[in-house]
């Protein structure tokens, strides 16, 4: 495939080609977007997936520009914007991925060569944020007892694929769960120091905890992008994401601001940041990130969270206050941020359910000996009245 057919077809990917992402499960996806799995490690070996009929009939759309049903999540974001102040995932890996390879290895279907990886080993985590669940957080599966069951061996396979392609990698996204609790990341790092050091690193991460060698490995790297989940401060940011501390944050987002690594922040915009979501971006941009550091979308579920769930004229403060955020000025990721959250909250068709909401928050305040209508006092006062 020379690069302007590349370039022209608005279906193609190189990820089917290139690249894979691992969940706690063992599930095997092309991303973490992807609407189906290709198969899962527990009961196929890694390659096997990796060439079954799943992701060679997905290359085959591709291909033909059939917009594949697996990637709607990125054909509705660029349909959305088609500025790359809204990059969507199969842009990111055209700039990451597809601008470093042969092409021509495109047109055939039956060819895979690694160049990155989206590891996500377990479900370790140190912290059991409110819209979380069992299978990404071991936080979740302790509160709730409910374990997930991990085959060692199946991973072991894949630790052993990867490892051996571990110097042709150009990209790779460490997530979790937590990716500095993963004993496995330590491995993959050291080795790829040693084998690969200038190869491109994004870790997304709860910025909770950097004594575990990962953080400091890490540190190391040239090339590395931290994307950090935060979605509000203070004490609504400890009771959203429980077991967290808001001032170890702060001390562990300074130190890697003082590297020369690029940060960026992942947030979520649901029923209990309605409004201090804008604190946390007022109060980061204070601290000198810039507008094009935050990528921020609505909370789709659980939908109990889901910020339709409000009163329509609660949800009428919302979009009137994102409206406000834009027309003052909010420029390149952030207003598209901003822009996505208003059109989903305005046009969304939602049956409501706000006795799911206080239900669920109830049970959850219960297990975990807090009160949330001391930290969220003004929701639950307007939801009252």
């Amino acid at each position: 495939m020379d690069p302007k057919s590349f370039l022209k077809n608005k279906s193609i990917c190189a990820l089917p080609w290139t690249g894979f992402e691992l969940e706690p499960s063992g599930d095997v996806k092309n991303c973490i977007i992807s609407r189906n799995k290709l198969g899962n490690i527990n009961h196929t070996k890694l390659q096997d997936i990796l060439s079954g009929e799943a992701n060679t009939t997905l290359k085959q759309d591709m291909l033909g520009d059939r917009k594949p049903a697996n990637c709607e999540g990125c054909h509705l974001q660029e349909k959305a914007r088609s500025d790359l102040h809204s990059i969507s995932s199969r842009l990111y890996y055209h700039k990451e991925i597809a601008s470093k390879i042969d092409l021509s290895m495109l047109d055939d279907i039956n060819k895979f060569s690694l160049k990155h990886v989206d590891l996500r080993w377990t479900n370790s985590c140190n912290q059991a944020c409110v819209y979380c669940n069992p299978e990404w957080s071991s936080k979740w599966s302790q509160e709730l007892k409910q374990p997930i069951k991990s085959n060692k061996e199946a991973r072991q396979e894949v630790k052993n694929f990867v490892f051996e392609n571990i110097a042709q990698l150009e990209n790779v996204y460490l997530a979790g769960g937590e990716p500095m609790l993963m004993k496995e990341n330590k491995e993959f790092l050291e080795l790829l120091k040693d084998k690969n050091p200038n190869c491109n690193i994004r870790v997304n991460t709860n910025l909770s905890t950097t004594q575990t060698g990962i953080f400091e490995l890490l540190c190391d790297f040239q090339n590395v992008h931290w994307t950090v989940s935060v979605d509000t401060i203070e004490e609504e940011y400890e009771y959203i994401r429980h077991h967290g501390s808001w001032s170890d944050f702060l001390k562990n987002l300074d130190t890697i601001s003082s590297l020369s690594h690029k940060i960026s922040f992942n947030m979520l915009h649901f029923i209990l940041n309605r409004t201090s979501i804008h604190d946390c971006v007022d109060l980061l941009k204070a601290k000198g990130f810039n507008d094009n550091s935050f990528i921020a979308g609505p909370l789709f579920r659980p939908y109990w969270w889901n910020m339709l769930n409000l009163p329509d004229h609660m949800i009428t403060q919302v979009t009137d206050r994102l409206r406000e955020r834009i027309n003052n000025g909010a420029t390149g990721y952030l207003k598209n941020s901003y822009e996505n959250c208003l059109n989903y909250f305005v046009n969304t068709t939602w049956t409501k359910d706000i006795e799911r909401f206080r239900k669920e928050i109830n049970s959850m305040d219960k297990r975990r000996n807090i009160d949330s209508t001391k930290i969220f006092k003004k929701l639950f006062e307007e939801l009252d009245a």
